[in-house]
């Protein structure tokens, strides 16, 4: 299988196109884009129905519970897709994704894991069908058209909501989903519920502290026998404090760590004093030592990560991360992302019994989801400007429709369906493919418990203050990179609440500064990464053709930039490589997009 590897112990992970069912094209594709099943009439399946059977494991990690799943256990819950077991494919950690076909005449079975966190994508045309790893692959099959609406909420958010992709006809596979593959079809079966937020009164909070952290003490301990090298992404944040707070202290000692930080940074010192604390072998790599690339270079980094996100989240962000870690060791990683949820993250600013509204949803909307990461409307044609807020509005409306009437428990909904799949989703992914990591935050019964507890006892970090607070009640009284203390948070009292207020005011205050100033706010060495982007345009400006070709950016402002007469704010440049990279796999065929 071209571009596979296979660690002892596993099956195949597939990094490189590989058909595995037949169709008219099957002979001639080959990319380096991602993996890709196909399925086609009768004529064309003869040559797929003679394909021995197979399993295909589409992370690296295949985690659940407290073991790893082996490539015959993928099998069975799979089966020949008459009988599928969602419970066993629910209890998988995303991300995941695994492909699977029983033998010869049997459909291919694709399955995500139950969040969506893991990318797949499907493409149905005339009497042929496909799944792919690569939404951008099944987009130049299908010679699809730039997908304008998709790429005018993206425009606004950062990223894409529900199933869309940047590609007309190309939809990203829902969360719990199996893809069935077989005569020319693709079909979708769910095998999880879309909902966890549970209906009735909140359960005892002490009795989900409890469960939480015993769910977080077995998986470690089962996870650090079974992976002795692991190594814990460690930061001053919160997230992190938990994982480490659920290592048995047995295993902490030499236990190795990693931090990311600048010289004089806050993280290294607190994840310095957090090593020293439990006897941990730490290591900071220091991103202000690391020689800047050239700007050509850059560009390449930053078409390449476009690329891995399939243009649907910010490669400005993913190309220093990707040139950080290609100098690392790639062994198993321990990371804490997704504990929003956990902590009441959203709920800032938000009213505490307010039912959910239309003007709630354009408040949130206005205040934070479009705040941090848009484009400057400038750069854009006006009426493709326009038109992309009220597109954007409208889907946001549109998914809270679906959530509870309880505010704060509609934002839960949110951000664990929309921002964690097509965000977080999409740069865990990347990461996926590449080297092993899990984060047991984002097992179905820790969220579902998260989700249970009462808003009020998630607000200002209430409920993962308390967990901390009973794995580790020495690591729960280190501040946090905020000077939050977690042994306080899971204190109600006034000297909490007002260090809580204090945190909360700067937070305010800053997104009305960014808000007024109508600045973006830029992730960790993508600002230098814009600019390097940028200088590189201006050496080559024949770069930028295919950006002229879609008719979505202002040719005016687009040659302001090129001669140095502006400047460009570096979530403007993530979008215009990406609609750059989006708009050379399908304009070669397709040379306008429809309105």
């Amino acid at each position: 299988m071209p571009g596979a590897t296979h660690p002892a112990g596993y099956g195949p992970i597939v990094r490189a196109l590989d058909v595995l069912a037949g169709t008219r094209t099957a002979t001639t594709q080959r990319t380096e884009d991602g993996w890709v099943a196909f399925t086609g009439t009768d004529e064309h399946d003869r040559t797929g129905d003679r394909a021995r059977g197979f399993t295909v494991r589409l992370t690296r990690s295949a985690r659940r519970g407290t073991g790893d799943a082996s490539t015959s256990a993928l099998a069975a819950m799979l089966g020949d897709g008459r009988s599928i077991d969602g419970d066993g494919l629910a209890a998988m950690l995303p991300p995941f994704a695994v492909a699977h076909r029983a033998g010869p005449g049997a459909p291919v079975l694709v399955a995500g894991d139950w969040l969506g966190l893991r990318q797949l994508f499907w493409w149905r045309g005339d009497g042929i069908a496909a799944v792919s790893t690569s939404a951008r692959t099944l987009a130049a099959l299908g010679e699809a058209e730039l997908d304008t609406t998709a790429l005018a909420i993206q425009s606004v958010i950062g990223w894409q909501l529900g199933d869309g992709t940047p590609y007309r006809g190309v939809a990203k596979l829902p969360p719990g989903c199996v893809a069935l593959l077989h005569g020319g079809k693709v079909t979708l079966h769910r095998y999880a519920d879309q909902r966890l937020t549970p209906d009735g009164p909140a359960p005892a909070f002490r009795a989900v502290v409890d469960e939480m952290a015993g769910l977080l003490r077995d998986f470690h301990a089962a996870y650090l026998d079974d992976h002795p090298d692991t190594v814990l992404q460690l930061t001053g944040g919160q997230d992190s404090r938990l994982l480490l707070s659920a290592v048995p202290p047995a295993l902490r000692a030499g236990m190795p760590a990693l931090t990311l930080d600048r010289r004089g940074g806050v993280e290294s010192r607190i994840a310095k004093r957090l090593s020293e604390m439990c006897g941990l072998k730490h290591h900071v790599h220091w991103l202000d030592e690391q020689p800047p690339p050239s700007p050509r270079t850059a560009h390449r980094l930053a078409v390449e990560a476009a690329a891995a996100l399939d243009c649907m989240a910010s490669p400005l962000a993913l190309a220093p991360l990707a040139v950080i870690e290609a100098g690392l060791d790639q062994s198993h990683r321990l990371s804490g992302l997704g504990g929003e949820i956990a902590r009441g993250f959203y709920y800032l600013g938000q009213p505490r019994y307010a039912t959910t509204s239309p003007r709630l949803v354009r408040r949130l909307a206005q205040w934070r989801l479009f705040a941090n990461e848009g484009v400057t409307p400038d750069a854009l044609e006006p009426d493709f400007a326009e038109r992309a807020r009220t597109a954007a509005l409208d889907a946001v409306l549109a998914c809270f429709a679906e959530y509870p009437s309880d505010w704060l428990r509609a934002t839960d909904e949110f951000y664990l369906w929309q921002r964690m799949p097509r965000w977080a989703g999409t740069h865990s992914t990347a990461a996926a493919v590449e080297r092993w990591f899990v984060n047991p935050m984002l097992d179905r019964r820790f969220l579902h418990l998260a989700l249970g507890v009462s808003p009020a006892d998630k607000r200002d970090s209430h409920l993962t203050g308390q967990l901390i607070q009973r794995l580790d009640s020495r690591l729960a009284a280190v501040p946090l990179d905020s000077g939050l203390v977690p042994a306080r948070l899971g204190r109600r009292g006034v000297a909490s609440a007002a260090a809580v207020a204090r945190v909360n005011a700067r937070k305010v205050a800053g997104k009305v500064r960014q808000r007024l100033g109508h600045r973006r706010r830029a992730q960790l060495g993508v600002a230098e990464m814009a600019g390097l982007v940028v200088a590189h345009w201006r050496s080559a400006p024949e770069l930028l053709q295919p950006l002229h070709r879609t008719g979505l950016v202002r040719t005016t402002w687009l040659d302001e930039l090129l001669t140095g007469r502006r400047t460009a704010e570096p979530t403007t440049v993530a979008f215009l490589v990406n609609l750059l990279v989006a708009a050379e796999t399908v304009l070669p065929r397709s040379r306008a997009t429809r309105r």
